[in-house]
């Protein structure tokens, strides 16, 4: 679950695996109505602080509302990143 406050809430899906060293590995994908938010990390813990952190940089600081810088390119845009 992200959570950027108490009346926002999302969840989403939740898979854990070990990488071929044995590394542990949790990943979470949600849909938000602002953009799709996907983190990684090692342990849940961290994983959930990620989670709130980008659905409050999306939903307040607008982390999706600029597309970035773009160049044309055959009268299209093109995006550099």
């Amino acid at each position: 679950m992200a959570q950027a406050d108490n009346e926002r809430c999302f969840t989403g899906i939740i898979k854990r695996w070990k990488d071929i060293d044995g590394n542990s590995a949790v990943f979470s994908r949600i849909v938000m109505p602002d953009g799709l938010l996907c983190a990684q990390a090692v342990e849940q813990g961290k994983l959930g602080t990620n989670l709130d952190e980008i659905a409050i940089m999306i939903l307040d600081m607008g982390l999706h509302s600029h597309a970035g810088v773009t160049t044309k390119i055959f009268d299209k845009d093109f995006f550099l990143n």
